[in-house]
């Protein structure tokens, strides 16, 4: 499957080099001072969907012209489906406007997902099979205040409902009783939340120097039709060194941290917003969650680039199975190669291999960074 993998992500790279040569320069179809429409497939072999093919559309574009200081805007639709029956669709955005002034986000999709989790409790294999689906929207604006200091307002609603269908009788039985001991059920999450970040990185879609910090508490509360009252912290950081004028230094550290009456579906899920790669997410969760990593990057012929990364997390604060869902000590280590479809505004295609424990691992293709 990894060759497979690999040559997709070749199949995908000659396809643009076809471009190329009948566009005469991709960069021009990427030239900060034009819109620009563009799609590349989706392929993914992670250890949640397993292998799985899509497509992505993306449209980088400026409200003004003239704005030399803020980074391209972009609208992205993608979807895909999976050899385990698993599918994700979404409209995602990034708008940069007033010379980065302004920055606001919007995502919307659905994703469902046929978990099929392997757990050893007491030495023994414990498999839970069930099907999470989740309607999302998110909607966020910040406006930088002095500095490079930015406050925003942020909204998350989601629907996550369970299905145990996807398994043998005897283990959607099981995945239902427990689900049902538990006390998960299927739940609305909806709050409101404050975003304070500092960013000095040299430009946000491929970074070469510079910091980056955000920290978001969110309020889920009734009054906004949410089923449990509770606060949700989420943070992220990341710090880059340039060593040469084609290699970087990247330093991540994100996680987040819950209180109150959090629901299952609340909870932190290890292995999302690529920290760290090689787990299924879902898999470890918790109230609480931290994972650092680093990454070295290095782009060592024209478009193409090579990376190395590790990192390592925990997750706890479960109040269900804790023997099964935290972990204390989850490290990941991984490499990958890149190609960079726009060398105008460093827009990368990149193919990650990460390795957990614990026979955890994951194969990833998509668009921009990890982090």
């Amino acid at each position: 499957m990894k060759k497979t993998l690999l040559f997709l992500f070749v199949l995908v790279i000659a396809s643009s080099t076809m471009i190329r040569a009948q566009n005469q320069d991709v960069d021009t179809l990427f030239n900060e001072s034009s819109n620009t429409l563009t799609a590349v497939p989706l392929i993914v072999n992670n250890p949640a969907m397993k292998t799985g093919l899509g497509a992505m559309g993306m449209y980088f574009f400026k409200f003004n012209k003239e704005d030399k200081v803020s980074p391209p805007s972009n609208v992205n639709i993608m979807g895909l489906y999976s050899t385990n029956k698993s599918y994700f669709m979404a409209v995602m955005s990034r708008l940069f406007w007033s010379e980065d002034r302004n920055r606001a986000s919007f995502a919307t999709g659905l994703v469902s997902v046929n978990n099929n989790f392997l757990y050893n409790i007491d030495d023994n294999e414990v498999r839970l099979v069930f099907t999470e689906k989740r309607k999302f929207i998110t909607l966020e604006y910040s406006h930088k205040l002095i500095g490079e200091f930015y406050l925003g307002l942020l909204y998350l609603g989601t629907q996550t409902n369970y299905a145990f269908n996807n398994g043998s009788q005897e283990e959607n039985d099981f995945a239902r009783e427990f689900f049902e001991q538990n006390g998960i059920t299927d739940n609305f999450v909806s709050s409101i939340g404050l975003n304070f970040s500092l960013d000095t990185r040299d430009y946000v879609y491929y970074p070469t120097s510079g910091l980056m910090f955000s920290i978001r508490p969110k309020f889920n509360t009734e009054w906004l039709g949410s089923d449990n009252n509770y606060t949700d912290t989420d943070f992220e950081a990341a710090y880059f060194i340039p060593l040469a004028s084609n290699k970087v230094l990247g330093f991540a550290l994100g996680g987040g941290f819950a209180t109150g009456d959090v629901p299952f579906d609340g909870y932190q899920n290890y292995g999302v917003r690529n920290n760290l790669r090689g787990y299924q997410t879902g898999k470890y969760k918790g109230k609480h969650m931290i994972a650092g990593q680093a990454e070295y990057r290095w782009r060592f012929y024209k478009r193409w680039g090579a990376v190395a990364f590790a990192g390592v997390g925990s997750v706890w604060g479960n109040d269900n199975e804790e023997e099964a869902f935290e972990q204390k000590l989850l490290p990941s280590v991984g490499m990958g190669i890149r190609f960079m479809i726009s060398q105008e505004k460093r827009i990368n295609l990149r193919l990650d291999y990460a390795l957990g424990v614990d026979g955890n691992q994951g194969l990833y293709f998509g668009v921009m960074e990890a982090f």
